[in-house]
This record gives C-alpha cells, sequence and structure tokens, in this order.
C-alpha cells in the first residue's frame, strides 16, 4: 500500500507539472510552490531527519524563492539559482552545529537535506520550460507530452532508490514528499528535452 500511494502521488504531481507547464501564465508557479511546501513539510519526517523543524524551513524557503526568481526574472533562468542552493547548504551546516556537540546522525542528516534543497529548486525548471514554450510561440504540447513521456521512465528509476532510502516503518505524512521529489527534480532535465524535442519537430 505503501508503494502504491507513493507511486499514485507521483503521476499525479508529474501530470499537474505538465498540465501548468502548458496553460502557462502562473499555473506553474503554484505548481511548483506546492512541490516546494510537500517536500519541505515532509522530506524531515521521511527520512528521519532530527533537527526537522529547521531543515523544513530551509528547504522551503530554497524552493520558493527559486521559483519567485524564475517567475520574476524568465531572462535569467537558473541564474540565481546556484546562489540559493549555496547559501540553504551553509544554512544546513549551521542548523546541524546548533544541535550541540555529540549530536547524532548529522551527516545523514546534512546529505538528506542538501538532496531535498536541490529538489525543490530543480522544480523551477518547469517555470522555465512554460515560459519557454510560451515565448517560442509555438504549440506547448508536442515538447509536454514527449517530455513528460521521458520523465515518466526517469522517475520509476530515481523514485525508486528515493522509497529504498526511506525507513520502512517512517511517518505517513512523509511520503507524498518522497513521490513529489523525483518530479521536482527533473524540472531541469524535462527543459532540455523540450528544447531538442523543439529543434526536432521544427
Amino acid at each position: 500500500m505503501r508503494y502504491i500511494k507513493i507511486i499514485v502521488t507521483s503521476v499525479v504531481a508529474l501530470i499537474l507539472a505538465l498540465v501548468s507547464a502548458a496553460v502557462g501564465g502562473a499555473a506553474p508557479v503554484i505548481v511548483v510552490v506546492a512541490m516546494s511546501v510537500v517536500v519541505g513539510l515532509g522530506w524531515s519526517l521521511a527520512v528521519g531527519v532530527p533537527a526537522r523543524y529547521r531543515h523544513n524551513v530551509i528547504i522551503l524557503i530554497s524552493g520558493i524563492l527559486a521559483a519567485l526568481l524564475s517567475w520574476l526574472h524568465p531572462e535569467q533562468r537558473f541564474v540565481w539559482l546556484p546562489a540559493i542552493v549555496g547559501v540553504a547548504l551553509i544554512a544546513t551546516f549551521i542548523a546541524e552545529l546548533v544541535r550541540g556537540e555529540g549530536a547524532k546522525h548529522r551527516l545523514e542528516s546534512t546529505i538528506s537535506s542538501v538532496v531535498a534543497v536541490l529538489a525543490v529548486v530543480s522544480s523551477s525548471g518547469w517555470i522555465a520550460l512554460s515560459q519557454s514554450l510560451h515565448a517560442s510561440g509555438q504549440s506547448p504540447l508536442t515538447a509536454v507530452l514527449i517530455s513528460g513521456l521521458v520523465s515518466f521512465v526517469v522517475i520509476g528509476v530515481i523514485g525508486a532508490r528515493l522509497v529504498a532510502s526511506a525507513p520502512q516503518e517512517g511517518p505517513k505524512r512523509g511520503i507524498a514528499s518522497l513521490a513529489v521529489t523525483p518530479v521536482a527534480l527533473l524540472g531541469p532535465a524535462v527543459l532540455f528535452t523540450s528544447h531538442w524535442v523543439g529543434i526536432v519537430v521544427a
């Protein structure tokens, strides 16, 4: 049942991301912010991070900030994203240091939180995809459909690894974040795929 929920949630998240990219406007921003909220609030529970509230805030702010910058400055695309990841990485280190000397699972907590930050920041690629497709003046349907098919295959591989890495008896509230994370991570990859689809179709 656990795996079925993750699969269904992941497919729904992917469909919403693809549809929002095709619709354009504020739709992809809403979906990306929603992804950041789901991952930000559930990731620490899913992977068992001890200081989850600090990490939740770092993940959540990183995703929302990346989404807003991608939306408000479409000409810059991913220019600000490395800076957001860098600051989030430092904040994650600080969040672990303030736990005090002798705290357990520091390395695991840091690595898992960095993965979540990369996911929510990468999710802004769905916004860039939508902006790119609509700026080209061509119908986004073909690029979205082909990118969606590629995404399904990639998500199957990434998702299986994420599910396998999570505690078997983890809290149920964190399951959705495991399902959304692969979809969020695919943002830049889908943009790259759609670009080449556009070249081939043209």
